[in-house]
């Protein structure tokens, strides 16, 4: 059992289930993986040592019923950081964790990086770039192309609070820019299924 999960039930009282809506209130009823550790996103009714059992509902809001693209972007609401694979000056992908400020499904996902940034420089000589992302047995690769964004009214969309840490200029500072990732193909699995969406 993971601390955060500890501390999220602790927190909060209750977990949901994303199968069949059941409140989860206690870590005894949380489902469990193949190799027997819980799974925060089902109860121990719906899924059982890696496999679905049943679900007395279908409910379209619950991940479990979602289509592969809306799981895979409920995933992402949930991870915060993602890795990043640029292509470096040797040719070789290099891939650094970022946080996400913003995405439109998988299609579309932003970041903020320093305009001096190695990264910032990859993407300016090579767009091509990958984005991976892990929660629980789940997992999502997608490939496509990134971009270095700079335009004033798009930098003011995307300002955080928390950027005057990183940006003591604000949105005017010079080595403020945004990254944005637009997806080409996605390799997922997700509850143990594998699927590629195309863009």
């Amino acid at each position: 059992m993971t601390l955060k999960l500890c501390y999220h039930l602790a927190m909060e009282g209750k977990h949901i289930c994303q199968s069949c809506g059941m409140v989860i209130d206690s870590l005894e009823l949380l489902g469990t993986h193949g190799d027997g550790h819980r799974n925060e996103d089902y109860c121990i009714h719906c899924y059982k040592d890696g496999l679905f059992i049943c679900s007395p509902i279908a409910d379209p809001s619950l991940k479990r019923w979602m289509n592969d693209e809306d799981k895979a972007s409920w995933i992402l609401d949930r991870c915060g950081y993602v890795t990043l694979s640029t292509i470096n000056d040797e040719g070789f992908p290099r891939p650094v964790a970022i946080d996400v400020i913003s995405h439109d499904g998988i299609s579309e996902i932003w970041m903020t990086t320093y305009r001096t940034s190695a990264k910032a420089g990859h993407i300016l000589l090579n767009p091509k770039a990958g984005i991976s992302f892990v929660r629980e047995a789940d997992s999502a690769s997608l490939i496509g192309f990134a971009e270095i964004i700079a335009e004033e009214d798009m930098l003011r969309r995307y300002w955080k609070d928390f950027f005057i840490h990183y940006y003591p200029d604000g949105v005017h500072d010079e080595n403020y820019c945004l990254i944005r990732f637009t997806t080409l193909k996605a390799k997922l699995w997700i509850d143990g299924r594998h699927s590629v969406i195309a863009f």
